[in-house]
């Protein structure tokens, strides 16, 4: 009977189900990011829907028939398609950029990048669509993001430093997917990264979600790779100056609407052989008899000839998605590698390096997990690394060079050039981390997040010629003890809706913790090993609050408790020349956030985008390298710094194609309280080698049907302006020795690219620096001159 009545319930779902469908689509850009928020529509029947954030689209129970599908979105070419329906079907779609008239758009949709730039937090996301095409890497990008500075110690994968508001060093945290950069084991690096292997950059201004901060100490740089979700296939290649080359190649293939296979990859060369102008180069005089006399100084222009850089990615990630365990699941497998040598140290001076080079390779499994439940209100990820970094240091001649790159006659006493001993250190850097992410929708105007963020570093190794230790007469490598430290970061945040929408507010907890352990290098003799322990544990809180006054007006504002753990090496030095210090107390800083926005379009061929924000921040136990000893410097908490700046950006957009940027930031950021008597002199002085005030001017000009229908030309030309700044502590810039003033620099790029839309194929040529001025960079060391590269990229789209 049972059997029956379950039969019966069942005749009318399969009479009046049967020519139900399900219609599934996808709708990407030409480059092949995904694109949400497009309006699609089935004109016949009405029914109208818009794509997530991934750019699906769905529509259910669908009657068998003959349909047109509608697709519009702003700054792309509205589509129609006719499709026939007599079953479920998974649908693709690519836009093309558009200028038509605003007015011919159903619905405005917003990118990713523009949803999270509205956020009531403080989030500059950086579109990558527009300079994919570019022979850039991700940092150019950064640069003209407002204030950020970016700072290199050379060319192409050199050390690079990132100023965020003034915050510089390791209190920006930078994210590659979420995960902190490090972990990966240094041999993947932002200046490595080209942008088109990206998809775009989220710049966070002190108030950091839960769900992506760590420890940052008021803001972070999240990169987010570029994920394909239809069968694609991009490569590109360019060419440049100082013998540069970058290649990258990413595919995918869907094999059902279930799995898919992708692979991310780049590779990158360069000579770095960059002409640096008007340098200290040491000689050496000798008498007629061939004794030594002395070192002269003299100032030339030299070509820097010990700088190869070359590094590589690949990532090959296989995807499961809409199952009844996971909504998507992907697991992937990468390998990095990076090849450096080394040119100078921290500054330029008389003397170059000529031999010392350092290589990393690094091996990582990467797993990331996704579900909802309860009808979607309840939303789960988890995604976790296991990294194996594998680098050797080998700074052991006693050879010494100048700037000609020829070694003098006398051979260097302590047999090496950079480091205070000779080493040639292998180490082994095992890393893991793991984030557990819960989101839960309470109320259609209340969400509440939790977040746990742990990571797990050990470092070991073994270096021939490096200190020793004598632990009860025995002479014992420290590199071959294990330096060990994991960290716990828990986040929990509540998001209220008020007024019908018009209000967010936000507020949230963090508890970080960490524990470490490593041997002490100052221990002389000892008849057990001197391991010491450390541990700390810090609170961290704030709110953020976001009001929109139009649809188009908004202000929000946040205060914040910030907290930064210590890294590795300031704790526990790094076997060479930075000495321990267990005593380092955590990075904390007082931040206060508030500004006003305003987008709107004007008119039908105009959009314009206004925001001024400012900031205060109150750094306490800032953590500085200070020398010890001639040879030696240890980290130790100094100073307590107060800084202050305003931020204003712009963008308009009209004549259909014309964009013009600018941003513009002042600074302050001056030492008011210090850890000695002594350096009583350093307060209120300006920090070092941070820049108050700079700006950046950008054009871009895009003509369509150039030559031919679907072949357009884009224009572009980018104006840095950076206002002279002290690369050490000094009263008045007017009065201190031009050796450390960074003068005022003036940096102009330019470039243009050629796409044959149909073809996928995309011709560019940019120049940086365009009228070959003097640019200095990171502690005054030159950047170079006037440069160039060419660029091809292909984009063959599959079924």
């Amino acid at each position: 009977m049972k059997r029956l009545l379950l039969s019966l319930l069942l005749i009318p779902i399969t009479l009046f189900g049967q020519d139900n469908f399900t219609i599934k689509g996808k709708i990407s850009a030409q480059n092949g990011n995904p694109l949400a928020l497009i309006s699609v529509k089935l004109e016949t029947g009405g029914k109208s829907t818009q794509t997530n954030d991934n750019g699906v689209f769905e529509f259910k129970n669908v009657n068998a028939g003959t349909y047109v599908v509608s697709i519009s979105g702003v700054g792309f070419k509205s589509t129609r398609s006719k499709i026939n329906v007599d079953d479920n079907l998974d649908l693709a779609f690519t836009l093309q950029e558009s200028s038509q008239a605003i007015q011919d758009v159903n619905i405005i949709g917003k990118s990713k990048a523009m949803q999270l730039s509205e956020n009531a937090m403080n989030i500059n996301s950086l579109d990558i669509s527009k300079v994919t095409d570019l022979s850039l890497g991700a940092e150019e990008v950064l640069r003209a993001s407002t204030g950020v500075v970016v700072r290199q110690s050379g060319g192409v994968g050199s050390e690079l430093n990132i100023n965020l508001n003034g915050l510089t060093g390791e209190a920006v945290r930078i994210y590659y997917d979420g995960i902190p950069m490090e972990v990966y084991g240094n041999a993947l690096q932002l200046n490595t990264i080209p942008v088109d292997a990206l998809q775009r950059i989220d710049v966070y201004k002190g108030v950091m979600p839960v769900d992506v901060g760590t420890d940052a100490l008021g803001g972070g740089i999240n990169l987010i790779p570029v994920e394909p979700t239809e069968s694609q296939l991009r490569t590109s290649y360019s060419a440049g100056s100082f013998n540069t080359h970058r290649l990258t190649l990413n595919g995918n293939k869907n094999w059902n609407d279930k799995t898919s296979l992708s692979i991310s990859s780049f590779y990158n060369y360069s000579d770095n052989d960059y002409t640096m102008r008007n340098i200290r180069n040491n000689i050496e005089r000798f008498d007629a008899n061939g004794d030594f006399l002395n070192i002269e100084r003299e100032y030339i222009d030299a070509r820097r000839f010990h700088d190869q850089h070359a590094s590589s990615f690949v990532e090959a990630a296989l995807s499961l998605k809409n199952r009844r365990w996971t909504d998507k699941l992907v697991l992937s497998f990468s390998h990095s590698y990076r090849f450096d040598e080394i040119q100078q140290g921290k500054f330029i001076d008389g003397i170059a390096v000529g031999e010392a080079k350092g290589k990393v390779n690094g091996i990582t499994q990467r797993v990331d997990y996704r579900k909802k439940f309860m009808d979607d209100k309840l939303s789960l990820r988890y995604f976790g690394i296991l990294s194996n970094a594998f680098s050797k240091v080998n700074d052991s001649t006693k050879f010494v060079y100048n700037w000609t790159g020829a070694p003098f006659k006398r051979y260097n006493d302590t047999g090496s050039e950079i480091f205070s001993s000779p080493t040639a250190r292998d180490a082994h850097d095992l890393g893991t981390a793991h984030r557990l992410i819960a989101n839960y929708q309470v109320s259609p105007n209340t969400t509440l997040k939790f977040s746990d963020f742990f990571s797990y570093t050990r470092i070991k190794g073994e270096d021939p010629f490096g200190i020793r230790l004598s632990i009860d007469g025995q002479l014992l490598d420290p590199n071959s003890i294990p330096s060990k430290i994991h960290r716990n970061i828990v986040g929990a945040e509540l998001e209220q809706l008020f007024f019908e929408k018009k209000l967010t507010a936000i507020g949230f907890y963090k508890n970080y913790k960490y524990v470490g352990e490593s041997i002490d290098l100052r221990t002389s003799s000892a008849t057990i090993l001197p391991i010491r322990k450390i541990n700390d544990t810090q609170n961290g809180y704030g709110t953020a609050l976001k009001y929109s006054i139009l649809p188009s007006l908004f202000v929000r504002g946040s205060v914040e408790k910030a907290v930064r753990i210590p890294t590795e090496p300031e704790i526990f030095g790094d076997f060479l020349v930075i000495l321990p210090n267990y005593e380092l107390k955590p990075e904390t800083s007082d931040n206060i956030n508030a500004g006003i926005s305003f987008s709107d379009h004007l008119g039908e061929e105009a959009y314009l985008s206004i925001k001024i924000d400012g900031f205060l921040r109150n750094q306490k136990n800032l953590i500085r390298i200070e020398r010890v000893g001639i040879e030696n410097a240890r980290y130790i908490n100094q100073a307590e710094v107060d800084g202050k700046g305003v931020e204003f950006s712009s963008r308009l957009t009209f004549l259909k194609s014309l964009d013009i940027s600018a941003n513009l930031t002042y600074q302050s950021n001056k030492i008011a309280k210090v850890g000695k008597a002594a350096d009583n002199a350093s307060i209120g002085r300006q920090v070092p080698n941070i820049p108050n005030f700079y700006y950046n001017i950008g054009v871009d000009y895009k003509i369509e049907d150039v030559f031919r229908s679907q072949n357009n030309l884009r224009l572009f030309w980018t104006y840095f302006y950076t206002d002279r700044f002290s690369i050490n502590e000094v009263g008045n810039l007017d009065t201190a020795s031009p050796e450390y003033i960074v003068p005022v620099q003036h940096l102009h790029n330019a470039g243009a690219t050629y796409s044959l839309v149909n073809r996928g194929l995309s011709f560019s040529f940019n120049v940086q620096n365009a009228l070959n001025a003097e640019i200095f960079d990171n502690f005054r060391i030159p950047r170079p001159g006037f440069n160039c590269a060419f660029k091809i990229n292909y984009t063959l789209i599959y079924k």
